[in-house]
Protein backbone atom coordinates (compact mmCIF):
# COMPACT_ATOMS: atom_id res chain seq x y z
CA UNK A 1 0.00 0.00 0.00
CA UNK A 2 1.52 3.30 -1.08
CA UNK A 3 0.24 6.68 -0.08
CA UNK A 4 1.57 10.06 -1.10
CA UNK A 5 2.39 12.45 1.70
CA UNK A 6 1.05 15.94 1.12
CA UNK A 7 3.94 18.04 2.45
CA UNK A 8 1.95 21.29 2.22
CA UNK A 9 -0.69 19.87 4.55
CA UNK A 10 2.02 18.40 6.78
CA UNK A 11 3.87 21.71 6.95
CA UNK A 12 0.79 23.53 8.23
CA UNK A 13 0.22 20.97 10.96
CA UNK A 14 3.91 20.75 11.95
CA UNK A 15 3.31 17.51 13.80
CA UNK A 16 5.30 14.37 14.28
CA UNK A 17 4.05 11.76 11.78
CA UNK A 18 4.42 7.99 12.00
CA UNK A 19 4.38 6.01 8.75
CA UNK A 20 2.69 2.63 8.78
CA UNK A 21 2.55 -0.21 6.27
CA UNK A 22 -0.53 -2.07 4.99
CA UNK A 23 -0.58 -4.10 8.22
CA UNK A 24 -0.59 -0.86 10.24
CA UNK A 25 2.89 -1.57 11.56
CA UNK A 26 5.07 1.50 12.12
CA UNK A 27 7.87 1.74 9.55
CA UNK A 28 9.11 5.31 9.90
CA UNK A 29 8.81 8.69 11.53
CA UNK A 30 8.75 12.16 10.03
CA UNK A 31 10.00 14.80 12.47
CA UNK A 32 9.50 18.43 11.46
CA UNK A 33 12.70 20.36 12.11
CA UNK A 34 10.65 22.93 14.06
CA UNK A 35 9.52 20.17 16.45
CA UNK A 36 13.04 18.82 17.06
CA UNK A 37 13.71 21.36 19.83
CA UNK A 38 10.87 19.83 21.86
CA UNK A 39 11.91 16.24 21.20
CA UNK A 40 15.71 16.63 21.46
CA UNK A 41 15.99 16.50 25.29
CA UNK A 42 14.40 13.02 25.27
CA UNK A 43 16.91 11.59 22.75
CA UNK A 44 20.39 10.31 23.68
CA UNK A 45 22.84 13.05 22.66
CA UNK A 46 25.31 10.46 21.38
CA UNK A 47 22.78 8.81 19.07
CA UNK A 48 23.03 9.10 15.31
CA UNK A 49 19.54 10.61 15.23
CA UNK A 50 20.55 13.40 17.60
CA UNK A 51 23.71 14.16 15.65
CA UNK A 52 21.86 14.18 12.33
CA UNK A 53 19.07 16.42 13.62
CA UNK A 54 21.60 18.81 15.15
CA UNK A 55 23.24 19.14 11.72
CA UNK A 56 19.91 19.61 9.96
CA UNK A 57 18.62 22.22 12.40
CA UNK A 58 21.87 24.17 12.82
CA UNK A 59 21.71 27.69 11.44
CA UNK A 60 24.94 29.74 11.42
CA UNK A 61 24.76 32.83 13.63
CA UNK A 62 25.26 35.22 10.72
CA UNK A 63 22.17 33.75 8.98
CA UNK A 64 19.93 34.26 12.02
CA UNK A 65 17.68 37.22 12.63
CA UNK A 66 18.46 39.45 15.62
CA UNK A 67 15.64 37.80 17.56
CA UNK A 68 17.01 34.32 16.77
CA UNK A 69 20.51 35.43 17.79
CA UNK A 70 19.21 36.81 21.09
CA UNK A 71 17.23 33.64 21.82
CA UNK A 72 20.22 31.43 21.05
CA UNK A 73 22.66 33.55 23.05
CA UNK A 74 20.26 33.88 26.01
CA UNK A 75 20.08 30.09 26.29
CA UNK A 76 23.86 29.76 26.14
CA UNK A 77 24.39 32.55 28.69
CA UNK A 78 21.88 31.03 31.11
CA UNK A 79 23.63 27.68 30.87
CA UNK A 80 27.07 29.18 31.52
CA UNK A 81 25.75 31.26 34.44
CA UNK A 82 24.19 28.16 36.01
CA UNK A 83 27.46 26.22 35.59
CA UNK A 84 29.38 29.06 37.28
CA UNK A 85 27.10 29.01 40.30
CA UNK A 86 27.29 25.20 40.55
CA UNK A 87 31.09 25.45 40.63
CA UNK A 88 30.99 28.02 43.45
CA UNK A 89 31.88 30.92 41.17
CA UNK A 90 29.86 34.10 40.69
CA UNK A 91 28.29 35.93 37.76
CA UNK A 92 28.94 39.60 37.06
CA UNK A 93 26.42 41.98 35.53
CA UNK A 94 25.16 45.53 35.62
CA UNK A 95 21.61 46.81 35.90
CA UNK A 96 19.92 50.20 35.71
CA UNK A 97 18.82 50.26 39.34
CA UNK A 98 22.04 49.72 41.30
CA UNK A 99 24.76 50.33 38.72
CA UNK A 100 24.49 54.04 38.00
CA UNK A 101 28.25 54.35 37.35
CA UNK A 102 30.25 52.44 34.73
CA UNK A 103 32.57 50.99 37.37
CA UNK A 104 29.84 49.48 39.58
CA UNK A 105 28.83 45.84 39.11
CA UNK A 106 26.76 43.16 40.78
CA UNK A 107 28.40 39.88 41.77
CA UNK A 108 25.70 37.20 41.89
CA UNK A 109 26.50 34.20 44.10
CA UNK A 110 24.23 31.21 44.75
CA UNK A 111 23.08 32.60 48.10
CA UNK A 112 23.56 36.39 47.84
CA UNK A 113 24.52 39.39 45.71
CA UNK A 114 27.22 41.99 46.26
CA UNK A 115 27.42 45.45 44.79
CA UNK A 116 31.06 46.16 43.97
CA UNK A 117 33.10 48.98 42.55
CA UNK A 118 35.94 47.96 40.22
CA UNK A 119 39.07 50.03 39.68
CA UNK A 120 39.70 49.73 35.92
CA UNK A 121 43.40 50.53 36.31
CA UNK A 122 44.24 48.00 39.04
CA UNK A 123 41.36 45.51 38.81
CA UNK A 124 40.80 45.79 42.55
CA UNK A 125 37.23 45.56 43.80
CA UNK A 126 35.60 47.28 46.73
CA UNK A 127 32.36 45.88 48.13
CA UNK A 128 29.82 48.67 48.43
CA UNK A 129 26.83 46.63 49.60
CA UNK A 130 26.31 42.98 50.47
CA UNK A 131 23.15 40.84 50.37
CA UNK A 132 20.71 43.27 48.82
Amino acid sequence: MNKTLNLNKFEKNSELSIFINAKYEPIGVLIPLEQWKKIAPTVDKNSELHQLMDQLTFKPIFERSLKEQNNWLDQEIEQVEAEHLQKGLYNIYQDDIYCKDKDVFIHQYTDHRELVKVNADTGQTQTIRRSF
